[in-house]
C-alpha cells in the first residue's frame, strides 16, 4: 500500500486554489492511503457553510476514492469543525488526532502538531476554549455571517499575537514530543502545522515535519515495501529512517 502524507494545505475558496489540490490527486488511486495531517482547509465554519463553497475539493476527494484510493483525514487548528456530511460527501474518513499506524515495517505516530506546542501556553488556552463541546455547539448554531465575523476577529488576534512571538515559542516541544513516541511505541513521529520541514532526532527515535503544503507541494510519499520519498521537505530517506 502506497502512503500519501500531507498536512497544512489551507485550502481557499478560489477555483484557482482547489483545482490545484484536484489536479495532485489525480497522481494517484487504487492501493494508495492519503493523509491529511490537519489543515486541508485555511478555513471551515461549519457543514452547512462550506460545502457549497468548496465544491471541488469534496469532487476530488469523491473520484479519489472512486478509484480505490483511501483519504483520511484529520482535523488541525483551521477546519476542526468537520461534521459528518463533509465525510459522507467527500468519502473520507475521520484520522483521530494522534493516531498510530504500522508501515514499512514501523511504528508511526501521526498527529498535526498543535497540540505539543507547550512553550504557547496562550495558543493552548485559545484551543482548548474553541475546541471545547460548549462553545463548538454555540458557534454552529449561529447564521453564517456571525460565523464569518466572529472567524475573522479570531484571525485578526491570532495574526497580532504570532506577531509578538518567537518561532521557538510556537514550535513542537521536543520533551513532548519524545514522551508521545514513547507512549505510543512508535519510533517516528510525522506532524504539521509549524510549516518548518524537516527531520529532528529524539531520544526515542524521530520527528519528521511536513512541509507545508501550500506553498510547494510538499509531501512525504511512502510505498509499503520501499524507501520513502521526501518532496520539497529538505530532507532524504536516510534521514528519516537512518
Amino acid at each position: 500500500m502506497l502512503r500519501i502524507f500531507i498536512a497544512d494545505l489551507h485550502l481557499r475558496v478560489d477555483a484557482q486554489n482547489q483545482a490545484r489540490f484536484g489536479e495532485f490527486l489525480q497522481g494517484f488511486g487504487a492501493h494508495s492511503e492519503l493523509y491529511v495531517l490537519g489543515d486541508l482547509f485555511d478555513l471551515w465554519l461549519g457543514d452547512d457553510l462550506d460545502l457549497p463553497r468548496y465544491r471541488p475539493v469534496i469532487a476530488a476527494l469523491r473520484g479519489y476514492a472512486e478509484r480505490g484510493g483511501v483519504a483520511r483525514i484529520m482535523v488541525g487548528n483551521h477546519d476542526f469543525l468537520f461534521g459528518d456530511a463533509f465525510f459522507a460527501h467527500s468519502r473520507a474518513h475521520p484520522l483521530p488526532d494522534p493516531t498510530v499506524i504500522e508501515h514499512a515495517g514501523r511504528r508511526l505516530l501521526l498527529t498535526h502538531g498543535d497540540a505539543l506546542c507547550l512553550a504557547d501556553v496562550d495558543y493552548q488556552a485559545f484551543r482548548a476554549r474553541i475546541r471545547h463541546p460548549a462553545f463548538v455547539a454555540q458557534f454552529l448554531a449561529q447564521p453564517a455571517e456571525q460565523r464569518i465575523a466572529i472567524a475573522r476577529e479570531f484571525q485578526d488576534g491570532s495574526r497580532t499575537a504570532t506577531a509578538e512571538k518567537t518561532a521557538a515559542m510556537m514550535d513542537v516541544d521536543a520533551d513532548a514530543a519524545n514522551a508521545a513516541l514513547i507512549d505510543a511505541g512508535a519510533s517516528l513521529l510525522v506532524h504539521g502545522h509549524t510549516h518548518r520541514p524537516g527531520v529532528h532526532p529524539l531520544p526515542a527515535g524521530r520527528r519528521l515535519v511536513l512541509g507545508p503544503w501550500f506553498e510547494k507541494e510538499s509531501a512525504l510519499i511512502w510505498p509499503a515495501d520501499g524507501a520513502p520519498q521526501p518532496i520539497n521537505m529538505g530532507c532524504n530517506a536516510a534521514d528519516i529512517v537512518g
